[in-house]
């Protein structure tokens, strides 16, 4: 893993006209946390494969009563991460990030399922409350065991979500479970949890991927919040909403797989959004997959290094087009 990203990294350096500024991601999916509490997880079967939750270990409302907070150095995937940290920070020169901060909205429902959850939110509250601390609770546990084996402050970090992260933006929140429930249950259930999080580790960032554009008014909630990277996938229309009322007030990090048609993609995204300034692109371009204009992936057979500078080509004429219009 360390090799593979050491490679990358050299290469895309050597020959990509952008800002990127390496790191180690200990990658192992988005269940380490719920395999912590006992979900069980499917390895991943090769390249392009992911570790997945496969279980849920809560089956009754009664059982969250009984959840204790995991041991990073003993419970599910928690140890083998941290192991891999430790290798990392011994044997490579790349600065070494947190692994995949799933948050404690995904991964209730992990533990829960998605149907009990949701019930839950209405008819035990309180259950669900109980349960958003526990997790709120390891979810800090957890990212602090790893900045001390990284040996990075609480409040700033080598990598989140692929970018480098200054001082006060100490953690970030994969929060694709966003979009699943109306702004009610979310300022609820989620904002004070996350407030919680970010005030920790001196601010953050929320993730997700799709349409969040009627969580526009929460996120700006969440206390101590510094930025929203948001995956349109080609909803240019709700990445617009989000933006013209979240802009100036947070950075926003757009992260969307690479477009297949990419100047096509980012001028329509573009499009909709009234001033670039505060927004960073942090795109990834995979070897094999590229976004498709709907929103979905297709199977591409691509140069991932001249993909990536039409990307970056691409984008610096829309934001160059949008600011000589501001400045007119």
């Amino acid at each position: 893993m360390v090799d593979y990203q050491e490679k990358g990294f050299e290469k895309h350096l050597a020959n990509v006209n952008d800002d990127t500024i390496p790191y180690f991601m200990p990658w192992f999916g988005t269940g380490v946390i719920a395999s912590a509490f006992g979900c069980k997880i499917k390895e991943a079967s090769g390249f392009g494969d992911d570790p997945a939750v496969v279980s849920t270990c809560i089956e009754n409302v009664k059982d969250i009563a009984n959840l204790k907070i995991p041991d990073p150095y003993k419970d599910g995937l928690m140890p083998v991460v941290l192991k891999f940290i430790d290798y990392a920070v011994q044997h490579s020169d790349l600065p070494v990030g947190l692994t995949d901060m799933n948050s404690p909205l995904c991964t209730a429902a992990q533990v829960c399922g998605y149907d009990k959850l949701f019930i839950w939110m209405f008819e035990e509250p309180e259950a669900v409350h109980e349960l958003m601390n526990i997790i709120t609770e390891t979810f800090i546990k957890w990212v602090k065991t790893q900045k001390e084996h990284i040996g990075e402050p609480l409040d700033s970090s080598n990598g989140l979500q692929g970018v480098w992260s200054p001082k006060g933006v100490g953690v970030w929140v994969s929060d694709d479970d966003l979009v699943s429930i109306g702004p009610e249950l979310y300022e609820e259930f989620v904002v004070p949890y996350y407030s919680m999080i970010f005030e920790t580790f001196g601010g953050g960032s929320v993730h997700f991927c799709g349409n969040g554009a009627h969580q526009a008014s929460n996120l700006l909630k969440i206390r101590n919040i510094k930025v929203v990277n948001n995956s349109p996938m080609a909803n240019f229309e709700a990445f617009g909403k989000l933006v013209n009322v979240i802009a100036q007030k947070v950075v926003i990090q757009i992260q969307d797989a690479a477009p297949i048609d990419v100047e096509n993609y980012y001028s329509k995204l573009f499009e909709k959004i009234d001033d670039p300034r505060g927004i960073m692109l942090a795109t990834f371009v995979e070897d094999t997959i590229g976004l498709t204009m709907d929103g979905g992936t297709a199977t591409v057979k691509w140069d991932p290094i001249e993909t990536a500078n039409r990307i970056v080509n691409s984008v610096r004429r829309c934001v160059q087009y949008k600011l000589n219009k501001l400045t007119r």
